[in-house]
Protein backbone atom coordinates (compact mmCIF):
# COMPACT_ATOMS: atom_id res chain seq x y z
CA UNK A 1 0.00 0.00 0.00
CA UNK A 2 1.38 3.39 -0.96
CA UNK A 3 2.07 6.40 1.23
CA UNK A 4 -1.00 7.82 2.94
CA UNK A 5 -2.43 9.34 6.08
CA UNK A 6 -5.81 8.33 7.47
CA UNK A 7 -7.17 11.90 7.40
CA UNK A 8 -8.94 11.87 4.05
CA UNK A 9 -12.00 10.41 5.72
CA UNK A 10 -12.47 13.55 7.84
CA UNK A 11 -11.83 15.86 4.89
CA UNK A 12 -14.33 14.11 2.63
CA UNK A 13 -16.93 14.21 5.39
CA UNK A 14 -16.30 17.97 5.51
CA UNK A 15 -15.11 17.79 9.11
CA UNK A 16 -12.12 19.04 11.01
CA UNK A 17 -9.25 16.53 11.02
CA UNK A 18 -9.51 14.58 14.25
CA UNK A 19 -6.85 12.57 16.06
CA UNK A 20 -6.96 8.87 15.24
CA UNK A 21 -4.92 5.90 16.37
CA UNK A 22 -4.29 2.68 14.46
CA UNK A 23 -3.65 -0.32 16.67
CA UNK A 24 -1.91 -3.08 14.73
CA UNK A 25 -2.09 -6.65 15.97
CA UNK A 26 0.71 -8.46 14.17
CA UNK A 27 0.01 -12.09 13.40
CA UNK A 28 3.30 -12.72 11.59
CA UNK A 29 6.88 -11.47 11.90
CA UNK A 30 8.09 -8.59 9.73
CA UNK A 31 11.69 -7.37 9.77
CA UNK A 32 12.37 -3.86 8.40
CA UNK A 33 14.66 -5.16 5.65
CA UNK A 34 12.02 -7.57 4.40
CA UNK A 35 8.78 -5.59 4.25
CA UNK A 36 6.04 -4.18 6.39
CA UNK A 37 4.92 -0.92 7.90
CA UNK A 38 6.98 2.20 7.22
CA UNK A 39 6.39 5.55 8.92
CA UNK A 40 7.71 9.07 8.51
CA UNK A 41 8.40 10.23 12.08
CA UNK A 42 6.99 13.59 13.13
CA UNK A 43 4.63 13.98 10.18
CA UNK A 44 1.62 13.77 12.51
CA UNK A 45 2.53 17.35 13.52
CA UNK A 46 2.66 18.76 9.98
CA UNK A 47 0.48 21.58 8.65
CA UNK A 48 -2.58 20.96 6.49
CA UNK A 49 -0.61 21.47 3.26
CA UNK A 50 1.88 18.72 4.21
CA UNK A 51 -0.96 16.50 5.33
CA UNK A 52 -2.63 16.75 1.94
CA UNK A 53 0.25 17.13 -0.50
CA UNK A 54 3.52 15.73 0.91
CA UNK A 55 3.05 12.54 -1.12
CA UNK A 56 0.66 11.25 -3.80
CA UNK A 57 -1.90 9.38 -1.73
CA UNK A 58 -1.73 5.61 -2.27
CA UNK A 59 0.04 6.03 -5.64
CA UNK A 60 3.53 6.78 -4.30
CA UNK A 61 5.33 3.61 -3.17
CA UNK A 62 8.87 4.92 -3.33
CA UNK A 63 11.07 4.64 -0.24
CA UNK A 64 11.71 7.89 1.63
CA UNK A 65 15.15 8.66 3.11
CA UNK A 66 13.46 9.54 6.43
CA UNK A 67 11.21 6.48 6.71
CA UNK A 68 11.55 3.98 9.51
CA UNK A 69 10.60 0.32 9.10
CA UNK A 70 9.23 -1.47 12.12
CA UNK A 71 10.66 -4.75 13.38
CA UNK A 72 7.69 -6.74 14.68
CA UNK A 73 7.16 -10.27 15.87
CA UNK A 74 3.92 -12.21 15.80
CA UNK A 75 1.89 -11.11 18.83
CA UNK A 76 3.30 -7.57 18.93
CA UNK A 77 1.00 -4.56 19.10
CA UNK A 78 1.90 -1.33 17.34
CA UNK A 79 0.12 2.00 17.61
CA UNK A 80 0.55 4.88 15.21
CA UNK A 81 -1.19 8.21 14.80
CA UNK A 82 -3.41 8.22 11.69
CA UNK A 83 -2.15 11.70 10.76
CA UNK A 84 1.33 10.20 10.29
CA UNK A 85 2.45 9.46 6.73
CA UNK A 86 2.80 5.69 6.47
CA UNK A 87 2.90 2.88 3.90
CA UNK A 88 3.38 -0.85 3.66
CA UNK A 89 6.49 -1.88 1.76
CA UNK A 90 6.38 -4.77 -0.67
CA UNK A 91 8.00 -7.88 0.66
CA UNK A 92 11.50 -8.72 -0.51
CA UNK A 93 10.72 -12.40 0.13
CA UNK A 94 8.87 -14.80 -2.17
CA UNK A 95 6.04 -17.29 -1.78
CA UNK A 96 4.71 -18.12 1.68
CA UNK A 97 7.53 -16.23 3.43
CA UNK A 98 6.31 -12.97 1.87
CA UNK A 99 2.98 -13.02 3.71
CA UNK A 100 2.50 -10.48 6.46
CA UNK A 101 -0.69 -10.59 8.43
CA UNK A 102 -1.76 -7.63 10.52
CA UNK A 103 -5.16 -6.71 11.87
CA UNK A 104 -5.66 -2.97 12.36
CA UNK A 105 -8.22 -1.59 14.77
CA UNK A 106 -8.83 2.13 14.25
CA UNK A 107 -9.62 4.27 17.27
CA UNK A 108 -11.43 7.25 15.81
CA UNK A 109 -12.39 10.40 17.69
CA UNK A 110 -15.36 12.57 16.87
CA UNK A 111 -18.99 11.85 16.13
CA UNK A 112 -19.93 8.29 15.19
CA UNK A 113 -21.42 8.11 11.70
CA UNK A 114 -23.62 5.07 11.16
CA UNK A 115 -23.35 3.45 7.72
CA UNK A 116 -25.63 1.04 5.93
CA UNK A 117 -26.02 -0.53 2.48
CA UNK A 118 -27.22 2.80 1.01
CA UNK A 119 -24.26 4.82 2.33
CA UNK A 120 -22.33 6.37 -0.55
CA UNK A 121 -18.75 5.41 -1.30
CA UNK A 122 -16.51 8.35 -0.50
CA UNK A 123 -14.81 9.92 -3.51
CA UNK A 124 -11.26 9.03 -2.42
CA UNK A 125 -12.23 5.38 -1.95
CA UNK A 126 -13.17 5.17 -5.63
CA UNK A 127 -9.55 5.87 -6.61
CA UNK A 128 -8.46 2.57 -5.07
CA UNK A 129 -9.92 0.76 -8.12
CA UNK A 130 -7.56 2.74 -10.37
CA UNK A 131 -4.57 1.17 -8.60
CA UNK A 132 -5.79 -2.41 -8.96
Amino acid sequence: MGWHTDCLRDIFYGKKIQPMLNVGIHLTDAAPDQSGLRILPGTHKQNIFGLLFKKRYFMDHRPDKNEIGLNVKAGDLTIHDGRLWHRVAQSTLMDEKSRRQVMYVPIISGEYIIKNEQSPTLLYQRFIKMRQ
